[in-house]
């Protein structure tokens, strides 16, 4: 019989492992976690190893209505503005004929692959805008798009998550 990993300290996805837990009842390995939005459970480390579970639970609510939309997630040939805005996220990273292409890609900031491949992979991740005054945010802004560095942000928060540290 194998001796179960400790994860106290690791992240899988929005969880991290606070201390191991009791096996479950089948004799399965478990951890205490706490997810982004603060609560706790206990989840096989089995599904936090394979990815199956990457959050308390919190993010399937805004995540299943996006799971089974198609390309560009539209309705008879609307685009979704989130569509725009992850088309203008690799433009804004990978292309140097773009005037802000120097804020960006020219200092280094990259889009993660599953991204830069993957449209619906973004939506899942990011959700669905709140409204049509917010626009993608990088929570670091020296930092990657990538899950866990960007939010959906108000024109206010966006002023005062500035670089040069100005609130404009």
């Amino acid at each position: 019989m194998s001796r179960a990993v400790d994860l106290t300290g690791s992240r899988f996805g929005s969880l991290t492992v606070l201390a191991r837990a009791d096996n479950n009842a089948q004799g399965s390995a478990q951890s205490l976690v706490r997810c982004e939005c603060g609560n706790q459970k206990i989840v096989k480390n089995a599904d936090l190893k394979r990815g199956s579970t990457v959050s308390c639970g919190c993010r399937r609510a805004h995540r299943l209505p996006l799971m089974n939309m198609k390309h560009g997630a539209a309705k008879r040939g609307e685009r979704r503005p989130e569509y725009g805005i992850w088309a203008g996220i690799i433009q804004r990273c990978t292309n140097p004929n773009l005037e802000r292409y120097v804020d960006y890609g020219g200092r280094g900031i990259t889009v993660c692959p599953r991204w830069t491949s993957s449209f619906e992979a973004f939506l899942l991740d990011v959700g669905a805008r709140p409204s049509s005054i917010h626009s993608i945010d990088r929570i670091d802004p020296n930092g990657n798009y990538e899950p866990g560095n960007v939010r959906w942000a108000t024109p206010i928060e966006q002023r005062h998550n500035r670089r040069d540290g100005r609130a404009a």
